[in-house]
């Protein structure tokens, strides 16, 4: 069956190709551009080799200056035959153009990312070759904001097409432009959660490259991998690129999209969050505006908070934001339900950041070392060494907490220990009063790694921090280079096609020797 569809779709191509270059050469085929407009109504999912054939023959009208109209101010409308036939060229352009619109949200996935790639392969065709005769840069911008239109549907995802936009959003006339046309689609006011989603994806797909805080005028030292242009036509003057209308134009959408109700969604909530303090947060005007969404995500518990923990850092450190009970938050979030979220290496992150500070209290300190080494007992090894190293720097700062390191783990030491590990106040944990006995005790973990970790925190000698940055994916790249011999998949070796003795499955089963 799949031999057969893969022929037809090449019969389909070469017919389709026959088509388009008998159009090419000669105006007598002018209905074969009909035919082949046609063949959208069709059934069927595959549009691939006709979505190619159509940016074929329009990249090559536009080219060729066929659709360009010559129209004069103040005289009647020219009747004549050439003139239809352009007029009629460029009916069949807006009439393709919708068509590839459509396949983005129909067809199969192949399908709707080509209809992409066509759309704006066309609409850099028309940008260098306008429809209109112009002296200076030209960007359409009209048919980015019907790509966007499409991009923006409420009904369904658009997760794939907005990925593959990311390799148009590289040029910077399409994020000046792209940003401008975007700020312009934000204005509902309670839009469904898959519009959320959307736009958040497409605002992120747009600051992927970074606007960088001014542009050299100097145009022979501009690199093309810095400054690349989708429109650029030689012989006319290059885009006037502006990070300052990239920033107005940003801010301008940022503040459209936070009033919309993101926590009703979770995953718009996180994708706005990402977005905020990811790169957004350097080109905010005025960033303490974001003090409330941050505060109220830091209430809203799980990776949510996490996230908003980096945008809170950001605005006590540079902005001079003062927030209530900022350590009790960050360490209620340090719970064994952290190492189910993706974000956990960067909650270890900025917990290193923000005890980074040697004038904190110590019984403060004492009390995230001692929750970090008790979460340790149960993360695993990848997790279990970042809490360690965690644990280490901390010692090395406050050297007066080297007196919790713990000589022995015998259950003595553990039954008395007075740490209350429910208690979510840093101050109320009664850490001081404790020892790291967990630590002493993964000095003899099974994972070598992590024992020898385990063992340089508890060195009361150590005047180096501990460097495992990449320990984690050395240990797991070594489990996989190992060979082994011979495989255990059985506790009792079989000697016959019988069940062993005790067998659960013998109890529904009756295999026959």
């Amino acid at each position: 069956m799949a031999a057969v569809q893969q022929n037809l779709s090449k019969m389909i191509s070469a017919q389709l190709r026959n088509k388009a270059n008998e159009f090419l050469n000669s105006r007598k085929n002018a209905n074969n551009l009909a035919d082949i407009l046609q063949m959208f109504e069709a059934e069927t999912e595959n549009y691939t080799p006709l979505l190619l054939t159509i940016e074929v023959i329009f990249t090559e009208l536009l080219k060729r200056g066929d659709l360009v109209q010559h129209i004069e101010p103040l005289k009647p409308i020219d009747r004549s035959p050439e003139a239809e036939y352009t007029r009629w060229l460029n009916e069949c352009y807006e009439t393709a153009l919708s068509r590839v619109l459509e396949c983005i949200r129909r067809g199969r996935t192949s399908s709707r990312l080509q209809a992409l790639v066509t759309s704006c392969k066309l609409m850099q065709a028309e940008g260098k070759y306008p429809l209109e005769h112009t002296s200076g840069y030209f960007f359409p911008s009209v048919r980015l904001k019907n790509i966007f239109l499409v991009l923006l549907d409420s009904e369904i995802s658009m997760s794939a097409p907005i990925a593959r936009f990311q390799e148009f959003t590289e040029y910077r006339d399409v994020q000046q432009h792209g940003l401008k046309v975007l700020s312009t689609l934000a204005c509902h006011k309670s839009p469904s959660q898959t519009y959320m989603q959307n736009y958040l994806e497409l605002f992120d797909k747009l600051l992927a490259s970074e606007i960088p805080a001014e542009v050299r005028k100097t145009k022979d030292k501009i690199g093309e991998e810095d400054f690349k242009v989708l429109c650029a036509n030689e012989g006319k003057p290059s885009f006037p690129y502006n990070t300052s209308v990239c920033r107005r134009y940003a801010n301008r959408c940022w503040g459209f999209s936070c009033q919309w109700p993101l926590c009703e969604s979770p995953r718009s909530h996180r994708r706005a969050l990402v977005l905020l303090v990811e790169k957004l947060m350097p080109l905010l005007n005025k960033p303490h505006l974001a003090t409330d969404m941050l505060c109220d995500s830091l209430d809203a518990g799980g990776p949510i908070s996490m996230l908003a923990l980096q945008g809170m850092l950001e605005l006590v450190r540079h902005h001079n934001i003062d927030y209530p009970d900022m350590y009790d938050r960050l360490y209620a979030m340090f719970e064994p339900e952290m190492f189910a979220t993706r974000y956990k290496k960067r909650l270890i992150h900025l917990a290193d950041i923000f005890l980074s500070s040697t004038h904190l209290p110590e019984s403060l300190v004492a009390a995230f070392a001692k929750r970090l080494s008790r979460l340790a007992l149960v993360a695993s090894p990848e997790d279990a060494m970042g809490l360690l190293q965690l644990v280490g720097n901390l010692l090395l700062r406050h050297t007066a907490l080297k007196r919790m390191i713990c000589c022995e783990d015998t259950p003595a030491v553990m039954s008395n220990d007075p740490y209350v590990m429910e208690e979510s106040s840093a101050s109320r944990s009664r850490a001081l009063g404790s020892s790291l006995w967990e630590v002493r005790a993964l000095t003899r973990h099974w994972q070598p790694t992590l024992a020898t970790v385990a063992r340089q925190v508890t060195d009361p000698d150590r005047r180096a921090p501990i460097d495992i940055d990449h320990a984690g994916e050395e240990m797991f790249d070594a489990e996989l280079k190992k060979r082994f011999k011979t495989i255990e998949v059985n506790f009792i070796r079989p000697q016959s096609m019988s069940l062993p003795s005790g067998e659960r499955l013998a109890q529904y089963w009756e295999i026959m020797a």
